[in-house]
């Protein structure tokens, strides 16, 4: 087998190995999870310290945003495939940082959808003064 040859399947089984990594990702992505973890965390984050206020508050606005472009039908249907597979990553409890450390849990996951949010942000209309009043309309 020539150096080319070996380079184009070590590149296709590489590709392949990254695609069922995604699909794992994509099987645990579901809208109503996705609504409730953003609505649990921000309640839990509402009046916190800064240190938790700033470091979960991270994931609402990142999580809030890649929802809100995945609803918006003008979002190309190219970055709805890398929001599910981001937002399935956040839902996902155990990943690189288990999400049930404190403070720390969902660093993994921003640093991880932030490549995904980038390109989506024109496409958000999310608002975190939005998701409060949702939250406080549904205490009242």
């Amino acid at each position: 087998m020539s150096d080319k040859e070996k380079a184009t399947e070590k590149k296709t089984s590489e590709n392949k190995a990254r695609e069922e990594i995604l699909e794992e990702y994509a099987k645990h992505y579901d809208r109503n999870t996705a609504f409730r973890l953003l609505k649990k965390l921000r309640k839990k984050t509402r009046g916190k310290k800064w240190l938790v206020s700033k470091s979960v508050g991270a994931i609402v606005n990142t999580l809030g945003h890649l929802m809100s472009a995945l609803d918006n039908p003008e979002t190309p249907k190219r970055y709805k495939a890398a929001i599910i597979v981001a937002v399935g990553y956040i839902i996902l409890p155990f990943d690189t940082v288990p999400d049930i450390l404190p403070i720390i849990g969902y660093s993994d996951d921003v640093m991880a959808a932030g490549g995904v949010l980038a390109l989506v942000m024109s496409y958000s209309t999310f608002k975190l003064e939005d998701l409060d009043a949702e939250i406080d309309a549904s205490h009242a």
